[in-house]
C-alpha cells in the first residue's frame, strides 16, 4: 500500500518537475562470493520506473531478480568473474530520466586454497629455509604459521636457518575476514643429520657351508635407503636374497669360495651416505675328507712310527685317534714304538663343532717280529724208496708263505705236493736218485725271512739183489773156502747164511777148510729191517777128495781072436768122467765102443795083432784125475 501511495504520489508529480540523480545503496557492506546480494536504487522526485543495466545491458540471468518495482536488484550467489558490473540504475517520469554513476561491485572471495610455494621438504641443518605461503583472497588474506602446532610467525614468508629441532609439521593458516573463509597448507620439513658409520650384524655367530647365514646393516638416524655392496660390486644371484627394506642380506648355501665377500652396507638419506667397514666372511667348513698321511701299512717292531691325520677344516678340525676302537690320542699326530701289541685298526675322527661334520680315516698297521728259523719235521722216523714221504716246515711267528727248495730249486714234478698252506712238502713214491735234496724250507711275511738248516733225505732202498760175490763152486778138501754176499742197500743190508737150510753164519763174509761135509747149498739172505725187504742168493759148494788108482777089470777070462772083448775102468770116488788111452792114443775105429758112460770099453772082432793094447783108463773129477797100469791084452788064436 505504501507502494502504491508512493506511486500514486509519484505518477501525480510525474510533470511537475525534474529527477534527481540516483544512487545505489547495497544491502550489505561487504559483497561475499557464494553470498546474495542486493542493491536498491536510491533516488527522490516523481519516479515513474526504475530500470537496471548490468555492463549497458539489462539484467538477463536467473540469478539476477529484480524487485516488483524494479528498484531493488538482487544477485543470487555472487562469483568474482560474473557479478563485477558495473551496475546502474536509472530512474524516469514521462518527461525525465536520470541514471546513477556506475557501481562496481568489489565481490569478496577466498582464501580459495593456501600453498606453500616451491620449496624443497628436506634440508641439511645449516641451510637457509625460507616458508612462502600463498592464497587467492579477496581482500587479501591474512597469513599465520604454525611449528608442530605452535605459533612461529603471522607473515606470509619467513625463514630460518636449518637445525634438527626445526625438521616436523609446518601449518599455513590464510584468513579472510570478510568472507569468514580460512584455508591451511601444511609442509613436513625433515632435516638430515650426517649419517653415522653403519656396523653388520650377522644372525650367527659362526657361518657355516651349505647353511643359509644372514648379515644385518646395524645404523641409527634418518636413513632412506641400504645398499650391500660384495667385493665393491651390488649383490646379484639367486642365492642372495635381500628383505624388503634391503636392510638384511641374505646367503642361501654358503660356500666358501663364493661367500667371502668383502661385505659393505651402505645407508643413505637425500643430503649423506656412509659405508661400514668391509667385512670379510669367515666360512666355516669341513672336515672334507680326513686321510691319514701316506705312511706304509707293515712296519718291523721297534721302530717309531708317527701317524697323522689331515683334514681340510675351518676352523682346524679336532682329531680323535683310536687304536681298535679305544682312544689313544687328542691330536692331528702321534707316536708310536712299534711292537706286536700296536698292531690293528687306527681311526682318525677330525671334528669341526662349528659344521658338525665328523669325518674319519681308517688305517690298518701289521707289525712283524723277526722270524725265528724254521726246523724240518718228518712223517715218517726212515725215508723208504717207494713209499710216500712228507716233511713239514716247523715254525713259529708270523708266516705268510712257506717256500722250499730243493737243492736250491723251486720243487717241481708230478711226483712233489705242496699242502695247500705249502707248509708240507710230500714226496710221492721216493727213489734213492732223485729224491737226496738237500730240502730246504724258507718262512718269510712281508718284512722277513728265514731258512731252515739243508736237510738232506737219507732214503733207505734195497736190498736190491743180493750176489755171492766171485769164488768157485768146486773145492779139494783142506782147501780154503771163502764165501762173501754182497747186497746194495740203504742202510747195510743186514746177512745170515744157511748150509742146506741150516744157520751158519751171521755175517757177509765167512770161510771154511774144506772137507767132504761141507759140500752143499750155501744160501745168503740180505734183509734191510727199515725197508722191510728181504733178497736171497744160493751157491752150490762141491768138495772133491784125491781119487785112487783106477783098475781094469775085463769081461772074459780070456781074449780070443774074432770075439768081442770088453774092459771096464774100476773105480771109486768122485768120478766125473772116464778116459782110455790105447798105444797112448785115445780109441778110434769103428771096431771100438765105448759105453754111454765111457766106464767100459768094449773091441769087436778082436785081432792078435791090433788089440793088444796097452790100455790104459783115466779117472777125473774136476780137481783130480788119476790112471791105472797099462794093460797089454793077450790075443788068444781060436
Amino acid at each position: 500500500g505504501k507502494k502504491k501511495n508512493q506511486h500514486s504520489h509519484f505518477l501525480s508529480i510525474l510533470c511537475a518537475a525534474p529527477v534527481s540523480k540516483p544512487t545505489i545503496v547495497t544491502s550489505n557492506i561487504t559483497a561475499v562470493e557464494t553470498k546474495d546480494f542486493s542493491l536498491t536504487c536510491q533516488a527522490t522526485g516523481q519516479i515513474h520506473a526504475y530500470q537496471w543495466f548490468i555492463n549497458g545491458v539489462a539484467p538477463a540471468d536467473s540469478r539476477i531478480l529484480l524487485s516488483p518495482d524494479k528498484r531493488t536488484l538482487t544477485l543470487i550467489r555472487l562469483t568474482r568473474r560474473d557479478n563485477k558490473g558495473p551496475y546502474e540504475c536509472e530512474i524516469r517520469n514521462p518527461f525525465y530520466s536520470n541514471r546513477s554513476d556506475p557501481f562496481t561491485l568489489d565481490v569478496a572471495y577466498g582464501p580459495d586454497i593456501a600453498t606453500i610455494v616451491h620449496s624443497p621438504n628436506e634440508y641439511p641443518p645449516g641451510a637457509n629455509i625460507t616458508l612462502s605461503c600463498v592464497a587467492d583472497s579477496n581482500p587479501a588474506a591474512q597469513f599465520s604459521w604454525l611449528h608442530n602446532g605452535q605459533p612461529v610467525s603471522n607473515s606470509a614468508t619467513f625463514s630460518i636457518i636449518a637445525s634438527l629441532s626445526d625438521a616436523g609439521t609446518y601449518t599455513c593458516t590464510a584468513s579472510n575476514s570478510f568472507t569468514g573463509l580460512t584455508r591451511t597448507a601444511t609442509k613436513n620439513i625433515i632435516i638430515y643429520a650426517p649419517l653415522s658409520k653403519p656396523t653388520i650384524v650377522t644372525s650367527n655367530i659362526t657361518a657355516v657351508e651349505t647353511k643359509d647365514f644372514s648379515l644385518t646393516c646395524q645404523a641409527t638416524g634418518q636413513i632412506h635407503a641400504y645398499q650391500w655392496f660384495i667385493n665393491g660390486v651390488a649383490p646379484a644371484g639367486s642365492r642372495i636374497q635381500l628383505s624388503p627394506d634391503k636392510r638384511t642380506l641374505t646367503v642361501s648355501r654358503l660356500t666358501r669360495r663364493d661367500n667371502k665377500g668383502p661385505y659393505e652396507c651402505e645407508i643413505r638419506n637425500p643430503f649423506f651416505s656412509n659405508r661400514s667397514h668391509p667385512f670379510t666372511l669367515d666360512v666355516a667348513y669341513g672336515p672334507d675328507i680326513a686321510t691319514i698321511d701316506h705312511i706304509r701299512d707293515q712296519f718291523a717292531t721297534g721302530i717309531n712310527v708317527t701317524l697323522s691325520c689331515v683334514a681340510d677344516s675351518n676352523p682346524p678340525a679336532q682329531f680323535t685317534w683310536l687304536q681298535n676302537g679305544q682312544p689313544v690320542s687328542n691330536s692331528a699326530s702321534f707316536s708310536i714304538i712299534t711292537s706286536l701289541n700296536v698292531i690293528g685298526n687306527y681311526t682318525c675322527i677330525a671334528t669341526n663343532s662349528f659344521t658338525g661334520l665328523t669325518r674319519t680315516a681308517n688305517k690298518t698297521l701289521m707289525i712283524y717280529a723277526p722270524l725265528s728259523k724254521p726246523t724240518i719235521l718228518t712223517s715218517n722216523n726212515t725215508a723208504v724208496e717207494t713209499k710216500d714221504f712228507s716233511m713239514t716246515c716247523n715254525a713259529m711267528g708270523q708266516i705268510h708263505t712257506y717256500l722250499w727248495f730243493l737243492n736250491g730249486l723251486a720243487p717241481g714234478g708230478n711226483r712233489i705236493q705242496l699242502s695247500p698252506d705249502r707248509r708240507t712238502l710230500t714226496i710221492r713214491s721216493l727213489t734213492r736218485f732223485d729224491n737226496k735234496g738237500p730240502y730246504v724250507c724258507e718262512i718269510e711275511n712281508p718284512l722277513f725271512r728265514n731258512r731252515s738248516d739243508p736237510f738232506p733225505l737219507n732214503v733207505t732202498y734195497g736190498p736190491d739183489i743180493a750176489t755171492i760175490v766171485h769164488s768157485a763152486n768146486e773145492y779139494p778138501t783142506g782147501a780154503n773156502i771163502t764165501l762173501s754176499c754182497v747186497a746194495d742197500s740203504n742202510p747195510a743190508a743186514q746177512f745170515t747164511w744157511l748150509q742146506n737150510g741150516q744157520r751158519i753164519s751171521n755175517s757177509a763174509t765167512f770161510s771154511v777148510i774144506a772137507s767132504l761135509s761141507d759140500a752143499g747149498t750155501y744160501t745168503c739172505t740180505a734183509s734191510n729191517l727199515f725197508t722191510g725187504l728181504t733178497r736171497t742168493a744160493t751157491k752150490n759148494i762141491t768138495i772133491y777128495a784125491p781119487l785112487s788108482k783106477p783098475t781094469i777089470v775085463t769081461s772074459n777070462n780070456t781074449a780070443v781072436e774074432t770075439k768081442d772083448f770088453s774092459l771096464t775102468c774100476q773105480a771109486t770116488g768122485q768120478i766125473h768122467a772116464y778116459r782110455w788111452f790105447i798105444n797112448g792114443l785115445a780109441p778110434s775105429g769103428s771096431r771100438i765102443q765105448l759105453s754111454p758112460d765111457k766106464k767100459i770099453l768094449t773091441i769087436g772082432n778082436l785081432t792078435r795083432r791090433e788089440n793088444k793094447g796097452p790100455y790104459v783108463c783115466e779117472i777125473e773129477n774136476p780137481l783130480f784125475r788119476n790112471r791105472s797100469d797099462p794093460f797089454t791084452l793077450d790075443v788068444a788064436c781060436e
